[in-house]
This record gives C-alpha cells, structure tokens and sequence, in this order.
C-alpha cells in the first residue's frame, strides 16, 4: 500500500488523537491533500519560512510540526499578506502540513516524559489529567494529560541537579541534535533539597500553583514570567526555565524514532529539520 499523508496522519493520531486537542488549538493537515503520495517527511517544531525552504531542498512532501501554521483565521492569501506567507509557500511548493499540538502534548511521547526520564524519575504520574477522558492511550488505558511529577532517585541539593540535569540534554536521546542551552534559567537556592520534580513542556507558568498543590520542590518548564517565579519561590518550589522550545524539542527525536519504527511507513525517508532553533540568540 502506497504511504500517503492520510496514512502518516492516522500513524501519529493512534498515539495523539485530535479529538485531545484543546478547543482552542488547530491540529491536523492545515495544508494539502490526505491522497498525496509520500516520499520523504521533514519533522520540526515550528513552521518558518526557513524551514518550508529547508522541506523543499530535502524534497519532501510532508512537514509534521507540532506548532499549527493557521491559529487565527486568514482573511485572504495575498501575497502581499505576512500571516498568508507560508501557507502559500507550502502551496507553491506542494508540500503538506500536519500539526499534532496540545494532543501530542498529552501523550506519553510529550517531552515532559522524556525529560522526566531523564531525570529517572520515580512513581512518574501526570500533573495534570483532564476532566473527562473517553479515550485510552492505545486502548491500554493509560491516562492522559499535560506534565509529568515523579520522585529522584536520591534526594539531591538544587544546584547539583540543575547542572547535571544540563549536561545530560547533550546526550543522544534527548535532542536530536545539539541546541545552545545558554538562555536556561533557574530560581532557588542552590543549597535547597529536591526530592519531587514536576515538568510541563511549552508554556508552564499557569502550572505552578499546580506543582505546589502536588507538593513539587522544582518545576522544570518554560516561557516563564517574572510573577511565575515570584509566586513559586514564595510557594518554597524551586523553578527551572528551560524556555519554550527547549522544552518542546525532546519531542522531535520521539516522533522521529515512532514514525521510523513504523512498519506501514517503512522506505520512506524521515529526517528532522536542522534550521529549526529557538528565535532567541
């Protein structure tokens, strides 16, 4: 059977429903045809410009992103229109694209659960589940939901964790490739005693008083604002900021090696975006 973006899309949906996304999001093919014949995938957080320049040197026909393209609704595709841009270059280009969002973001290949592994965090449950949950996880009936709170193996001193933490981002696994980690920030003493850690991936500020209530003495997340931060030291939880695509990018390496393990979609070629980065210098 000939692999076509329909097929690519219901291969990401067993493990991301779209039916989890949220109300407000915009998930699955924003652009193109379900029929179109696949060759070659380009996986990426975000779809710039560089990056549809980037699908179309590899010569692929897919782009799977986990940021939708079309959050507000476009008033027309005029050339002369900067939010119309790149839907029109991926026209242009023949190239489709595919988002999974806040549905990829409550999944078990969410970064939040990649970096709580890397942590080897204990007793790891979900922050955050949803109020109703109809459908289980490959029908496994493992929950859902945004984040992850788990244990350390030891008790450790702040500090000691963010740094190793830090290092082991560089190891392979994690990213699919080398990111500059310059721009990561950490609030609290290094001298405090961590012994629960909660992680949301993306923007985590809204989960801080969630992290309190789950009695976490760090928070590792991003896109955190000065308040954030003041209300969870004042809370006793320590805040680590990893910032938003940091956070995220653990994400392209699961998704690269789920749809690669896929024997549907075997002969085709996957590769993730190298011009891809945080907009942040």
């Amino acid at each position: 059977m000939a692999v076509t973006t329909e097929l690519v899309a219901q291969v990401i949906e067993k493990i991301a429903p779209k039916s989890w996304a949220e109300d407000w999001d915009n998930v699955g093919l924003l652009v193109g045809s379900g029929s179109t014949p696949i060759e070659r995938i380009l996986i990426t957080l975000d779809g710039t410009l560089e990056v549809v320049e980037e699908a179309k040197a590899y010569g692929a026909q897919l782009i799977v992103a986990h940021h939708p393209i079309i959050f507000r609704p476009l008033k027309n595709l005029r050339a002369d229109n900067a939010a119309a841009q790149i839907p029109l270059r991926l026209l242009q280009h023949k190239i489709g694209y595919y988002t999974a969002h806040t549905n990829l973001d409550q999944s078990t290949f969410s970064s939040s659960r990649t970096l709580g592994e890397v942590l080897e965090l204990k007793e790891m449950k979900i922050l955050e589940e949803p109020a109703h949950d109809l459908i289980p996880l490959l029908n496994s009936g493992e929950k859902r939901g945004y984040g992850v709170s788990g244990y350390l193996p030891n008790p450790r001193k702040l500090g000691d964790i963010w740094r190793e933490f830090l290092g082991c981002l560089y190891q392979p696994g994690v990213y699919a490739q080398p990111y500059d980690l310059g721009g990561v920030r950490l609030a609290g003493s290094p001298e405090k005693l961590v012994r629960k850690v909660a992680i949301v991936n993306g923007s985590g500020a809204r989960f801080v008083q969630k992290a309190l209530f789950k009695g976490a003495d760090l928070l590792i997340t991003g896109d955190v604002d000065h308040h954030a931060a003041l209300d969870a030291l004042e809370g006793g939880m320590a805040l680590g900021d990893l910032g938003h695509f940091l956070s995220e990018a653990p994400m392209l390496h699961t998704m690269y090696q789920y749809l690669s393990a896929e024997k549907s979609l075997q002969g085709i070629e996957i590769r993730v975006s190298s011009k891809n980065h945080s907009p942040w210098l």
